[in-house]
């Protein structure tokens, strides 16, 4: 699967991964490929969402965020994680067109 078969609700979950982080943002695009479809991918991205929302200081530590970044990095991690899991409650159908 490829991000462009995203549809407009799914993709928008790399989007609210940037606000996160760009390192973020880059892993759940680059990931998109080894999944078969987007219900797969999201409950794959939501797995590493959740992993990082348990222990965010370990991601901050890996990727050595800064001192600005860190204080923004967790309400956002959760709110992607609540935003991936709204999608996933969509049934696909009502998730809207993939952008391209």
């Amino acid at each position: 699967m490829d991000t462009d078969d995203l549809t407009e609700m799914a993709y928008e979950s790399i989007g609210l991964a940037g606000e996160a982080n760009d390192c973020l943002r880059a892993e759940l695009g680059a990931v998109c490929s080894r999944y078969r479809n987007e219900d797969d991918y999201l409950k794959g991205i939501l797995a590493h969402v959740r992993k990082i929302e348990r222990a965010p200081q370990n991601y901050i530590d890996e990727w050595d965020l800064s001192e600005d970044e860190e204080l923004e990095f967790t309400p956002k991690v959760r709110a992607l994680r609540e935003h991936i899991e709204k999608t996933l409650a969509v049934p696909l159908a009502e998730r809207g067109k993939p952008g391209f």
